[in-house]
């Protein structure tokens, strides 16, 4: 992969503008053989190239602050399998012409905060997923690849206000092409699963908060309340069941001053079994612990910590398919206790150091 940002920033009336472009450059290549013929041989050549420009505007005008940008993005995909391309039919080599704009409009006053906000963006499929191999997993089973696999496209609605040491969080996600593992036969006749991803419409999501982060001399405790809800019929794809209940959640972090340098933490978190895409997942119980202590004026860090203290975080879930209801209940040997070190070689900020080029593309390798 190559790739390569850059982003120029002009003082304009009473705010900034920033313009620029990132362009990035993918070669992917795979191949799978399994010689004793339980699954198929494959072999795929990937070349995307992605050129964007993009440009934003900030303002502060008072108590208000507003922020308007606008990206469009322009992705050629070339597909080969055996030096095969696949120009012969629309899919799985295309070309993509899109634009995100997203928009955020804030007020602040004393304690008071306000922020609304919308965006628009993308989510690419990892190249392992667009590549057409087939994994043996075991007599019943197997996963592989979907080279037919489209971006999925997220519109989200947010709503921010703070007073304090107290915030409210909401917002709304409409997904077009949300991408979610699901199951079906591999074989016409033949009682095996084929696992892998595929690209589901009409996908929408709501979330909110409440945050509670007094302080108390040398304490200082995070309570987060939380509220996620799935809204997706699953019906239309075959299933006999209403997957649509929410979750609630209760995390407390625990925050304790032991000196300039040093402070310890105890975390728990609890959640409630909710519905998550075809599955779902049940309630969840864990305690983890830290202390850690800086030198060198901040440049070092050691840390000792535990996790799963009582050894209670489970891997616990059903899944719903048209061909098979599959459920996991299983010990993930989560609890740990460790020490780690970490030294910062510079810690000043530089308004010359970039943010990265490319970023998104990495981590679809």
């Amino acid at each position: 992969m190559l790739a390569a940002k850059l982003v120029l920033s002009y003082p304009v009336w009473k705010g900034e503008l920033s313009v620029g472009s990132e362009t990035t450059s993918t070669h992917s290549d795979g191949m799978s053989e399994n010689i004793e013929g339980w699954v198929p041989a494959s072999e795929n050549h990937i070349k995307e190239n992605n050129l964007a420009g993009f440009a934003e505007y900030e303002v502060q005008l008072g108590h208000w602050s507003l922020d308007a940008g606008l990206r469009f993005e322009h992705v050629s995909a070339e597909y080969e399998s055996y030096s095969i391309r696949s120009d012969i039919q629309p899919e799985p080599s295309r070309t993509y012409n899109d634009f995100f704009p997203n928009l955020s409009a804030g007020w602040q006053k004393d304690k008071w905060g306000l922020q609304l906000s919308y965006n628009k963006r993308i989510s690419r499929p990892s190249y392992r997923s667009l590549s057409n191999f087939v994994q043996y997993d075991n007599r019943y089973q197997v996963e592989g690849g979907n080279p037919m696999l489209r971006p999925a496209i997220r519109q989200e609605i947010g709503l921010n206000l703070t007073y304090s040491w107290l915030s409210f969080e909401a917002g709304y996600v409409h997904y077009r092409d949300k991408i979610l593992n699901f199951s079906s036969l591999y074989q016409q006749g033949r009682d095996i699963i084929m696992w892998r991803n595929e690209n589901f419409d009409d996908f929408n999501c709501c979330n909110a908060s409440i945050v509670v982060s007094p302080k108390w001399g040398i304490y200082t405790p995070t309570l987060t309340l939380g509220y996620f809800q799935q809204f997706f019929d699953v019906r239309q794809y075959g299933i006999d069941h209403c997957l649509n209940r929410p979750e609630w959640s209760i995390n407390l972090r625990n925050w304790l001053a032991l000196g300039k340098t040093a402070k310890a933490m105890v975390y728990l978190h609890y959640s409630t079994s909710y519905n998550y895409g075809f599955s779902r997942q049940h309630h969840e119980f864990n305690v983890n612990a830290r202390l850690q202590k800086t030198f060198m004026k901040g440049q070092l860090t050691a840390l000792l910590f535990a996790n799963d203290i009582f050894r209670t975080l489970r891997d616990n879930w059903e899944g719903y398919y048209p061909v098979e209801v599959m459920t996991r209940e299983a010990y993930q040997y989560s609890r740990e206790i460790g020490i780690s070190l970490q030294y910062n070689f510079n810690t000043t900020r530089s308004k010359y150091k970039g943010t990265g080029a490319g970023n998104a593309e990495k981590s679809r390798l």
